[in-house]
Order: C-alpha cells, then structure tokens, then sequence
C-alpha cells in the first residue's frame, strides 16, 4: 500500500470536505444519485423475483456492467480508499494496480444483498462511489457538473443512473 503525503491527503480533503464524515454515514452535505442495474426503482412485486436472482448468466452480466464501471473508472482517473489504523485514525491510501482495486471490490462475489462492501473516493470529481444493497450503488457529490463523466461512464457500462425517489 502506498503512502499519500501530507500534501496529497490535504488536496483531497480541500476537494472532498467532510469525507470521512460522509463515509462514516453522518451528514456531510453531500447530494446523491444511484448507478443500477435496472432501469427504473423496483416495484414490491419486481423486488421479490428481480434481487436474489439465481440465474448464472444474469449474474454474470450484472456484475460485468459494474466491472467495467470500476474498470472505466480507474482508466479515467485516480481512485483512492481508505481504512482506519492505529488508535482510529482515518487513512486514505491509492490504487496503485486494477487488481488491487478488483480485488477490493469483489464484483464476482456480489449478489443483491451485498453492499456496504467498499467505497471509492474520487477527488478529480469531487465523488465518492459507494457499493449499497440491491444491485443499486451510489455517486456522492457536490456538484452535479463534476461527475458527468461518472454518469456517462455509468450508461457506457450498461448501467442506468436512478434520481432519488421523493415520497
């Protein structure tokens, strides 16, 4: 694992305020969209026989659009994750290899009930990119105009961008 600088680590924070705060699931001020496998939020019924899908070949293709989401991501600029060390300490660190960020990700693991698995800080987008639950992930930012990039790589992938739902 490579060590950012003080400077780096700076830089990021400077274009990701309040990051681990995000993160750590508290209110950082953040606006959200959902990169998914379906091209619209599920009704009930659809969520019963859609999510735990058993089907090899629909699994397969599902976690093939997300794959050469994260692959496209990586070959567009550079990702960072993070973990805690030593007495709490918040700690982010690079990708230095697409088989370090594969192996992170676990794409050929995933199935509707996993999430919360991973999440991939952004800073030339000002993102955060969060595995959640039913196929469904999610893109943190601050302006929506940063990310366009994210959103058409997402719909390059096969992927669809959801907006939240307003009850």
């Amino acid at each position: 694992m490579k060590k950012l600088t003080n400077t780096q680590t700076k830089e990021i924070k400077d274009r990701l305020p309040f990051v681990q705060n995000l993160i750590e699931g508290e209110d950082a001020d953040y606006q959200m969209i959902f990169v998914s496998i379906f091209d619209h939020w599920l009704t009930q019924d659809e969520f019963e026989t859609e999510i735990n899908t058993e089907d090899r070949t629909e699994l397969n293709i599902r976690r093939e659009k997300f794959q050469n989401f994260i692959d496209g991501i990586y070959n567009l600029t550079d990702i960072y994750s993070w973990k805690y060390k030593r007495y709490n300490r918040f700690f982010i660190y690079p990708f230095t290899s697409l088989i370090q960020l594969t192996k992170k990700c676990k794409i050929d693991n995933q199935h509707g009930e996993s999430g919360r698995r991973y999440d991939l800080i952004i800073p030339d987008f000002g993102a955060v990119y969060s595995e959640e639950w039913d196929w469904t992930n999610i893109i943190w930012y601050r302006d929506r105009k940063e990310i366009q990039p994210l959103i058409n790589l997402a719909q390059q992938s096969g992927l669809y961008i959801l907006e939240k739902r307003e009850n």
